[in-house]
């Protein structure tokens, strides 16, 4: 059995916008703990509840005597540091990500702390798509626009700054109060992948898990190139659950024929295409893009949206890799004119 280093109730854990008091350990892997805690000195402009994704390699690393600060025999510290770093690269993009569009859930705050790195999102308490849909019954087509569109926003800015979410399903999507209205929002950053300007993987964690009706067959083996495709299967299987109120089958038995059964009858031909085309078995003969797939559903936009937090620039995660990340601007030219804005400053 393996041994709950977990943080207990009541720790605090200090960060860089504020510390969190941890109130219940939510889930538990093999790269660490995710908590819901509530800000301590809460300012205005942060939520009273939050969650706190905290790396921790359990078969790696044990708690000091504080119960807090992280442990880890020299043996095997090169391990746990090289994916450590990976964990910190993602969280920056992560942050990154989350402030491009009000559609993906709000990434708080992260940071070092006890010896690893944590990062806070906001509390998300609405019901899932799924249990709208279960609760609903299937939806039209009008509102099935209407409640998705917004997350076609959000995959949009994920594959625009080469990250892939790689679990989206209707258990993913919440619904927000924001200014009297129910707004759907993307969630569960947790396995998003990194890619470079070449597409090839800037690093390999965490394992992605498989959603059954959702995941497409490329999925069941290991992704190592920038696919969008992928995340567009995902989109597509929910827009069909959303239609039918039904989940696919596993997608390596998935056929067109099933597909249509499940679809409703009085769906156009052209939106049945759309979505088949989407759900390709094989990711070569896919849709590839998501302004491709909005083409082929005919204008699949609208939906309600919240607004972007404002936010103190200085006081956002990862400021300049942001610049750096989203206008690939070569670290030298920002190096040289760091350098040069010194030098001025100074003569």
């Amino acid at each position: 059995m393996e041994k709950d280093f977990s943080l207990k109730a009541g720790a605090v854990v200090k960060g860089k916008k504020n510390d969190y008091r941890i109130l219940t350990c939510i889930r538990r892997d093999g790269m660490g703990y995710t908590y819901t805690a509530e800000p301590c000195n809460r300012r205005k402009d942060t939520p009273r509840k939050v969650v706190v994704r905290e790396h921790f390699m359990p078969h790696c690393s044990e708690r000091d005597y504080d119960g807090v600060t992280v442990m880890t025999n020299p043996d095997i510290a090169p391990t746990v540091e090289t994916c450590l770093n990976a964990f910190k690269k993602a969280s920056t993009d992560r942050a990154i990500i989350s402030a491009q569009c009000p559609s993906i859930i709000n990434v708080i705050d992260i940071f070092d702390a006890n010896a690893t790195y944590y990062y806070v999102v906001e509390f998300l308490d609405g019901m899932t798509f799924e249990e709208y849909v279960h609760q609903k019954g299937r939806l039209s087509w009008e509102e099935t626009r209407e409640q998705l569109s917004p997350i076609l926003d959000a995959v949009k800015t994920i594959h625009t700054l080469h990250a892939m979410h790689t679990e989206i399903n209707p258990r993913h999507i919440r619904f927000v109060s924001h200014k009297g209205q129910s707004i759907p929002v993307l969630f569960s950053l947790y396995a998003t992948l990194h890619f470079n300007d070449e597409g090839k993987q800037l690093w390999a964690i965490p394992i992605m898990t498989c959603e059954t009706g959702y995941a497409p067959p490329e999925q069941y083996l290991s992704i190592d190139r920038f696919s969008p495709q992928t995340d567009i299967y995902s989109l597509a299987a929910t827009i069909v659950f959303a239609l039918s109120g039904r989940t696919l089958p596993d997608s390596r038995e998935t056929t067109e024929e099933v597909i249509r059964k499940i679809l409703p009858p009085t769906l156009p031909e052209t939106t049945v295409q759309a979505l088949l085309h989407a759900l390709h078995p094989d990711m070569a003969n896919r849709t590839s893009s998501i302004s491709d797939f909005r083409e082929e559903l005919r204008e699949f936009y609208g939906g309600k949206k919240r607004e972007l937090p404002e936010e103190d620039p200085d006081e956002r995660p990862g400021r300049w890799h942001e610049m750096i990340y989203r206008y690939r601007l070569p670290i030298a030219i920002v190096s040289i004119a760091a350098i040069a804005a010194v030098f001025l400053s100074i003569i």
